[in-house]
């Protein structure tokens, strides 16, 4: 019934219990914990009609994250969905989370190429990942940005079958309170974990000397100037960079600056 209910929804008249949705959204701020939250978290869900929740404390790292890949499990995600986030980066090149990083208030997104707008289609182990969810009978994500101090941002999303249109009227009628459970259920997973600064073994994912080397990539030398600083040649510099470009997931040195800058592994003064 709900399913059809959000079927039948049309951009601006999306029929979504404003008062409903804040008071679930004020039970997931006050939960003590998961289960309670998450319980919230499912009546949000049920209200907007879009069954499967999505959360990740961080869409821009590339390490694995424990407490997402396990809330996506109790989500009920498929372990071969699952799986495929978490390898070779793929989540960090889903349209998602590279649009994530750059929002500040919910937004649609279809798991079709219908969304791209000129841009290029799904390709590759995106399309892969994206088909698998339409397997599951979703056509369309609304995801929420949650930006938090240094740069980092979170993410809690909601699949379901609506088309693209039909988010859009939801996130219409129903974004500030979206955006406060986002905020609450990310608090929480913070709390959780006891959030803090880097950790050894985050900073164990490079070597010292690749370390040091992003380190002065980030103030903005160069491969020569990192050389004579540290009395190697330009091609040891540039392994040790193309290394911490691997290791990351990213796409240039400059997006691997910014993702270790972001993880806390290096600073960008000094």
């Amino acid at each position: 019934m709900a399913v059809a209910r959000a079927k039948n929804r049309r951009r601006g008249g999306a029929a979504v219990d404003a008062a409903a949705l804040q008071s679930a959204a004020l039970a997931l701020a006050a939960a003590p914990g998961l289960t309670a939250a998450e319980a919230a978290l499912g009546e949000i869900s049920a209200l907007i009609a879009m069954p499967r929740a999505i959360w990740t404390g961080d869409v821009a790292s590339p390490l694995h994250e424990p407490a997402a890949e396990a809330f996506l499990r109790r989500q009920g995600w498929p372990p071969e969905i699952v799986a495929a986030l978490w390898e070779g980066g793929i989540a960090l090149r889903m349209p998602l989370n590279i649009r994530c990083r750059f929002e500040h208030l919910p937004f649609a997104i279809s798991l079709y190429d219908d969304h791209r707008r000129h841009r290029r289609p799904y390709s590759g182990e995106q399309k892969q990942v994206a088909e698998m969810m339409r397997a599951e009978g979703f056509n369309a994500v609304l995801v929420v940005p949650v930006r938090l101090p240094h740069a980092r941002v979170a993410m809690l999303g909601f699949a379901g079958p609506q088309s693209l249109e039909e988010v859009e009227a939801i996130i219409e009628a129903a974004a500030p309170q979206l955006l406060f459970a986002g905020h609450a259920l990310t608090a929480l997973q913070d709390r959780l974990a006891k959030r803090g600064p880097p950790r050894e073994e985050d900073s164990a994912a490079l070597t010292p000397r690749e370390r040091d080397c992003v380190a002065l990539a980030a103030r903005g030398l160069r491969e020569a100037e990192i050389a004579a600083q540290n009395g190697i040649r330009p091609t040891t510099v540039r392994y040790h960079l193309d290394n911490v470009v691997a290791k990351l997931g990213a796409r240039t040195r400059a997006h691997a600056v910014a993702i270790a800058a972001q993880l806390g592994l290096v600073g960008t003064r000094g």
